[in-house]
């Protein structure tokens, strides 16, 4: 396995799997539809990454299994924006080979910390980052909405306060 910098001629392969990752978050979330993302959005989406940060493509055996985004910010940290691993790639432990790349290629860059957000509801990528390391709690990110549609029932129950769990 390897990781590769993205370039520009990849959009056709990314901007697809960024569209599922994306409508993946709002089925998670039960957004509604006009929330979702279209293959036009995930062009986009591309672009705007591939200035603001740096694409890093799996691959393996040339396949390209899915990518890291990743923004860089002061005191050498990074940010895991978004990870993606095609589906019939995951449940065989290619995607914690692909993270160990990653914190290999960080730790020789000199990075310091690298933080991920993750949605509540995201159970599966909550464990799968505990496992790979993930155990400092850094920020808590509250949100208010203002589409009524948004709101969520489930609630979660965080250093004594109750709120909605996103």
């Amino acid at each position: 396995m390897e990781l590769r910098i993205c370039k520009n001629e990849d959009k056709e392969i990314v901007s697809p799997m960024i569209v599922e990752l994306m409508n993946y978050h709002r089925k998670l979330t039960k957004a509604p539809e006009e929330y979702w993302c279209t293959i036009e959005k995930g062009e986009q989406t591309f672009n705007s990454w591939l200035k603001e940060g740096n694409i890093y493509l799996a691959m393996e055996d040339r396949d390209v299994i899915g990518f890291f985004y990743l923004e860089f910010g002061g005191d050498n940290a990074a940010w895991l924006e978004d990870l993606y691993i095609l589906k019939k790639y995951r449940k065989k432990g290619l995607g914690k080979k692909a993270m160990s790349l990653l914190d290999n290629m960080l730790i020789n860059e000199n990075v310091t910390a690298l933080f991920v957000d993750v949605i509540p509801r995201n159970i599966s990528a909550i464990e799968f980052y505990r496992e790979i390391g993930f155990d400092h709690l850094n920020m808590i990110q509250l949100r208010k909405n203002y589409d009524s549609r948004l709101n969520k029932k489930d609630s979660v129950e965080i250093l004594g306060y109750n709120f909605k769990k996103y």
